[in-house]
């Protein structure tokens, strides 16, 4: 019976590298394929219970176990959970970045309205604020009447 195999890795014994070969073996030479792959996943994942993930893929053949139904759900799963977790953290970034970048347009329209054309340092300096420092900005220049107030304002909110 090839699936009572896995079980195998779980008895009481003094030498279970010893049983994880002999179950390696019986597996093998089990001729239908496809069982030979369920076998063979179900063993890794009940012998990670018990031994080292090394020697388990020393003794079980890593592309028999991917063949397997039950490798490839668990690969499927993961792979779906990572897409998810990166889509959600590209749309934040991507979030955080717009916000940024909407922030700095308004302030360089702002000032220039109000102090005229900047010098490239200047803007330089306010395109490396983070958002905090920008909306800061943002409301500080609204004080402004010249463009050594900005400077004053940028020189005492230097990024550290």
């Amino acid at each position: 019976m090839p699936g009572l195999l896995p079980f195998a890795v779980l008895a009481k014994t003094g030498d279970r590298q010893k049983l994880l070969e002999q179950v390696a073996a019986k597996i093998d030479a089990i001729a239908d394929r496809r069982t030979q792959n369920n076998v063979a996943a179900s063993t890794a994942i009940l012998a990670g219970l018990v031994l080292e993930k090394v020697l388990i893929k020393r003794l079980l053949r890593q592309e028999i176990m991917q063949e397997s139904v039950i490798y490839q759900d668990i690969w499927e799963e993961a792979l779906e959970k990572g897409l998810q977790q990166g889509l959600e953290e590209g749309l934040q970034q991507g979030l955080q970045q717009g916000a940024t970048e909407g922030e700095k347009t308004l302030i360089f329209r702002l000032l220039n309205r109000r102090l005229g054309s900047l010098p490239e340092t200047v803007i330089g300096q306010i395109n490396q604020l983070p958002l905090p420092a920008l909306e800061e900005l943002g409301e500080a220049l609204l004080d402004f009447s010249e463009i050594d107030d900005l400077l004053g304002w940028l020189e005492s909110h230097q990024p550290e």
